[in-house]
């Protein structure tokens, strides 16, 4: 992923260039170039692979032979691979040498005001660099979605053995033989699982001027004080000044200090998500019910439960065990450095809830189960015991189908409402207003400066030229014009602004 563009908050148009703000900037440049050079060739060799296989798949549905082109991309592979490995190492030490610089970049800064004179000054936008756009997007979903279901039935003989003792050792063998357990789950799984990497750069037609450019040499002279206090300049000697000039005139000096004139600008889109959200339901029954096959001894069991007030046969010996498990989790993490640009950023919201337990149906395990208990069936002796053993197997079949759907109707679906996060779509959409405001190329950061440099000379030839107009030669080194004003009246030489004079003898 290429690097957001290089920026330092103290290189701002007209104002004092800090020397080692710029150089710091260009140092973090220069080592970004290899890094995204190294980038730039591995996606040119991956988009030469896929194009040279569209080109193998049209040949092969063309019915013409593509051993040569095979065999070029196979050569192909060991560049891609050779490329990549070179694009890690690059990215691996500029990242180690760019970050104890990344540090040293301080986002407040104290300084002395410009000289530039901005009632007179003005900023123009210009065309003069050329839009253009660089963009490597990288996106990996997964959507998984699983559904299992599973039955199965087998023979709980201890259970029933416990349960029947009461009536004797033969009846409770014959009924542990005849009982049935019933186990059916289902588990659903739901997974979505997306990762994006986006990286735009993007350079920006319109250019801030500073035109008219106007200093105010009165506040250039502070600003010389200050930065240059063992070479200082006094304005109060006109002598002092006059030598300045003559000085600048031969060449003699050599310090100076830069404002930045115009710059162009660019833009970076840097961004990262990756969202993960799991659902996971489980949901299982598990029925353990004895129907007698003998007549006589569902007549004892039934007879048994008659006397003791109740219904049918025993709970005991039918009995329903249900339970439900469901569970969702949702991770998100996102990234974004922008650049030159503020795009929107939309969250998006995620339901929060499980599946209901009404999802699941035990009508096709109870008609499983009596399907199991009526093959068991090898006791029945007569035409009219089968009817009654499937008319009593009915009857509590029904009842306990009955039973388990008011239950299961009665409970709602779980939901514990909404959350915002920011998701893959929340990129997206921050990624298309990124395009609309670079597009308008109304802002951007500087990826160019044009340095105005002011000498000690200069400042001293525009001070004699705005207090003495007319008396000695005018060099302008701004955008206004010289003053033909007489001597000791209110100049405007030299773009000063103040409404100072002086008079002499």
């Amino acid at each position: 992923m290429p690097s957001s563009i290089p920026y330092d908050p103290s290189l701002v148009l007209a104002n004092i260039v800090s020397s080692d703000a710029l150089k710091l900037v260009e140092q973090i440049a220069a080592l970004q170039a290899p890094v995204d050079a190294a980038q730039e060739h591995l996606n040119t060799l991956l988009s030469a692979k896929r194009s040279l296989q569209m080109t193998r798949t049209e040949l092969l549905n063309i019915g013409v032979r593509t051993d040569k082109v095979n065999k070029s991309i196979e050569a192909l592979d060991g560049k891609i691979e050779e490329a990549a490995s070179d694009y890690v190492e690059e990215k691996i030490d500029a990242e180690d040498k760019i970050q104890p610089l990344r540090a040293t970049i301080r986002s407040v800064h104290v300084q002395m005001e410009s000289p530039v004179d901005y009632v007179k000054t003005q900023i123009k936008t210009m065309p003069l660099a050329s839009d253009s756009v660089n963009m490597d997007v990288q996106y990996f979903s997964n959507d998984t979605n699983r559904e299992e279901a599973s039955a199965h039935a087998g023979n709980v003989a201890s259970y029933v053995s416990a349960t029947m003792g009461v009536l004797g050792t033969n009846v409770a063998a014959q009924m542990s033989r005849a009982a049935a357990s019933q186990v059916s789950d289902q588990v659903k799984k739901h997974s979505i699982s997306g990762t994006l990497v986006i990286s735009v750069t993007c350079t920006h037609k319109n250019a801030a001027i500073l035109a008219p450019f106007a200093i105010n040499v009165d506040k250039g002279i502070k600003v010389w004080n200050h930065l240059f206090k063992d070479d200082k300049i006094i304005p109060s000697s006109t002598s002092n000044m006059l030598q300045i000039a003559k000085e600048e005139a031969e060449g003699k000096s050599d310090k100076k200090f830069s404002i930045i004139s115009g710059m162009t600008f660019g833009s970076s889109f840097v961004g990262m998500v990756h969202i993960l959200n799991s659902s996971s339901t489980s949901v299982s029954e598990k029925m353990s019910t004895i129907v007698s096959t003998i007549q006589s001894q569902m007549d004892v069991a039934a007879m048994m439960e008659h006397n003791s007030g109740g219904f049918g046969v025993n709970e005991s010996m039918a009995k329903s065990v249900k339970n439900l498990l469901s569970a969702q989790d949702i991770n998100s993490h996102a990234t974004m450095i922008c650049m030159g640009v503020i795009p929107s950023i939309v969250a998006n919201d995620v339901q929060i809830g499980v599946d209901k337990f009404a999802t699941f149906d035990p009508k096709s395990s109870l008609e499983a189960l009596s399907t199991i208990q009526n093959a068991t069936v090898a006791d029945q002796e007569t035409m009219k015991q089968s009817a009654d053993a499937a008319r009593t197997g009915a009857q509590m079949i029904s009842m306990k189908n009955a039973e388990m759907k008011a239950a299961l109707s009665a409970l709602a679906e779980i939901d514990d409402g909404k959350n915002k996060v920011i998701d893959i779509n929340s990129m997206m959409t921050a990624l298309e207003d990124y395009f609309a405001k670079a597009a308008e190329g109304a802002s951007g950061v500087p990826i160019n400066y044009f340095l105005k440099d002011i000498s000690k000379g200069m400042l001293a030839e525009a001070w004699v030229a705005k207090y003495y107009p007319g008396k000695y030669m005018a060099v302008s080194y701004d955008d206004v014009g010289p003053s033909s004003a007489p001597q000791g009246a209110n100049g405007t030489n030299g773009g000063s602004s103040g409404e100072e004079s002086q008079s002499t003898s």
